[in-house]
């Protein structure tokens, strides 16, 4: 019987790993390893804490100093790239403002989109044809996906909306569903 071990066990053998090779890095190459334990075993053994990562910091995107566009053939949209774009491999996050009565038609991207919508009611539908009775609403608070190459299309029904979507780049918008 062949055994394997949980997550939760493999990563506390990482850190126990982790841990043993960060006292002997600190006892330095002198020291034997059979030194006597400074702690006694009814004392708490601390975990040395993980190592900083080299990158990017955190940093807070605030959407109204974002660069906000307004596509000329897409009436009552309005759009902002606030993480990535379409064209650099990596994730993006798009904030998208459709007003009242907005649509966007059928369309598709090649990569799946996660959308959640932030304020408001989309209504989305899922075929190569418009249809006003096969819509499903998403509320604020709500996420929907659409897979990669799969055509879809929204609508602000009932009044503005505001969403965003996210994924890996690159990306795209196609409206020539066939």
């Amino acid at each position: 019987m062949r055994r394997t071990l949980q997550p939760a066990y493999a990563l506390m053998a990482l850190a126990t790993a982790l841990a043993c090779a960060t006292a002997r890095a600190e006892r330095g190459p002198d020291t034997p390893d059979d030194s006597p334990s400074d702690t006694s075993p009814s004392e708490e053994i601390l975990m040395p804490a993980a190592p900083e990562l080299a990158g990017p910091t955190a940093q807070a995107i605030i959407p109204a100093q974002a660069t906000w566009v307004e596509p000329p053939n897409l009436p009552g949209l309005r759009a902002a790239w606030l993480i990535g774009t379409e064209t650099a491999p990596g994730p993006y996050a798009l904030r998208l403002r459709l007003a009242q009565g907005g649509r966007i038609g059928v369309h598709v991207h090649p990569d799946d989109r996660i959308t959640t919508v932030l304020s408001g009611t989309l209504y989305v539908g899922f075929g190569t044809i418009f249809d006003e009775t096969r819509v499903q609403p998403v509320p604020a608070g709500a996420v929907y996906l659409a897979p990669a190459d799969q055509p879809h299309y929204v609508w602000a029904r009932d009044g503005d909306v505001e969403y965003q979507e996210s994924g890996f780049a690159p990306t795209a918008t196609n409206f020539d569903v066939r």
